[in-house]
């Protein structure tokens, strides 16, 4: 037999000489009714099964395994005259010191055998405790062999998709769209970055021909063209001063007035140069009805009347008590200006009255005439004046009002100081509704009934009638 802890074939019971010694392998013990024998010594099973008194059951002659006796020499074959049992003759056994290792190398060999028991059971654990820890990439011992793990680098399968991010709920502008904010209005857009670096200029006036072709000015002297709601861009430039207002007759017709008395045509498609039509004062508002008639004011009270010659402005005195803020024509045979003492004057062909006081606690900030049967003027502190038949009254919108624009008789629509807007119709304003945060508005153009475009003191734009 074989024995693990010493390191070399161990003599069984009877075995004389290590030539006997037939070393066993590390196997299960063969069943009893299997007998193993030697060449030299093979004979017929006894009735027992016994062989050599061994004890183990018979079997076929085998051919005998390689032995392996210290010292590295080849044995001895057996003496024929070995008794039974491997006794020498004389029938003394052989002292264990004379076969096998010295007990030191049998103590080494055992440490050598408990550390690779060790290390094999470690590394197994180990590899068990990995396999349980990732078992859906790999395959547990017992597990089925019909769906083999894959490498994802190798593999010809379709490889797994990367989870998309949702899509943003952010507003995103597009050309023939802008995504609908409060009350049918969009979001406020930014358009003029130019005047938002230029020490922070503001967008100061609109002049709208339709929901989407519109002309802005800002306070920096920039002249911005909108043909669609997010295609806004700046086309020229005052190069005199910032600009305060300015008013369209037509895609090929505007006029636009700056805060050192000069004005810039587009006539044609082409910007004139800045010309000086005011050398006393700021102009603050102009109003161009069609392409050859114009009305600009300024705040010492003047107005100035162009006729169709880009370099002549009749001047005339309107206000001897305030500055006007503001003026509007809603044809070459009426216009209506207001200052920032509270009145209203009428110019009616041609001919400026001598102003009507209708505001005792603040100014006007701005009129609009839809025609000359309807004008409404706002103070930004929440009063408003209308002018029906001729004839002016007063009341509040509700909301501090410092913008307003009527596009048809008997309607309009305000912006405030907070974002909000109101619309008067049938008589009465509505109750204010928030668009723009908490903004202020700086300038309101509405070419028709409920088509309105807003721009606030943050060089944003907005748009009602979202969809068009």
């Amino acid at each position: 037999m074989f024995c693990g802890t010493c390191g070399a074939p161990r003599l069984r019971e009877g075995m004389d000489t290590p030539g006997d010694a037939t070393p066993l392998l590390m196997s299960p013990p063969v069943p009893p009714a299997a007998a193993v024998t030697s060449p030299a010594t093979a004979t017929a099973a006894t009735p027992g099964g016994d062989v050599n008194s061994g004890g183990w059951g018979a079997s076929p002659p085998t051919a005998a395994l390689p032995t392996f006796p210290s010292g590295g020499q080849a044995p001895e074959p057996a003496s024929a005259g070995a008794a039974p049992g491997g006794r020498a003759p004389g029938g003394k056994r052989r002292k264990s010191g004379q076969v096998g290792q010295p007990k030191r190398k049998r103590r080494r060999w055992l440490v050598i055998a408990a550390v690779t028991v060790v290390v094999i059971a470690g590394g197994g654990g180990a590899a068990f405790a990995l396999l349980g820890r990732h078992g859906p990439g790999l395959a547990s011992p017992g597990a089925s062999r019909s769906t083999p793990a894959v490498n994802p680098t190798t593999s010809n399968s379709t490889p797994a998709q990367t989870p998309t991010t949702s899509p943003s709920l952010t507003p995103t502008a597009s050309p023939t769209q802008v995504p609908a904010g409060s009350a049918g209005w969009t979001y406020p857009k930014f358009v003029d970055q130019q005047a938002f670096t230029n020490n922070g200029d503001t967008l100061s006036g609109l002049s709208c021909l339709s929901a989407t072709q519109c002309f802005a000015v800002d306070s920096g002297g920039n002249v911005l063209q909108a043909d669609a709601k997010t295609a806004w861009a700046v086309v020229h430039t005052d190069s005199a001063a910032g600009l305060s207002s300015i008013s369209c007759a037509s895609a090929k017709f505007c006029v636009g007035v700056d805060s050192s008395g000069n004005a810039i045509v587009l006539s044609g498609g082409t910007w004139s140069d800045p010309i000086a039509i005011d050398t006393q004062a700021q102009l603050s508002s102009v109003s161009c009805p069609t392409a050859s008639f114009c009305v600009a004011v300024d705040d010492y009270g003047h107005a100035f009347t162009y006729t169709g010659q880009v370099t002549r402005w009749a001047q005339s005195i309107v206000d001897n008590n305030g500055q006007l803020t503001s003026v509007s024509c809603p044809s070459s045979k009426f216009c209506a200006a207001v200052d920032s003492s509270g009145y209203a004057f009428i110019n009616s062909n041609g001919t400026w009255d001598s102003g009507t006081r209708l505001d005792t606690n603040s100014g006007f900030t701005q009129v609009s005439c839809a025609s000359s049967a309807f004008c409404m003027a706002v103070d930004g502190n929440g009063a408003y004046a209308v002018l029906t038949n001729n004839h002016w009254a007063q009341g509040t919108v509700g909301t501090s009002a410092v913008k307003v624009s009527c596009p048809a008789n008997g309607y309009c629509v305000a912006v405030d100081t907070a974002g909000g807007f109101s619309t008067y119709q049938n008589g009465s304003w509505s109750s204010v509704v928030k668009i723009d945060g908490n903004n202020t508005f700086s300038a309101l153009s509405c070419p028709a009934v409920a088509t309105c475009v807003g721009a606030d003191s943050n060089n944003n734009v907005l748009y009602d009638q979202p969809n068009t």
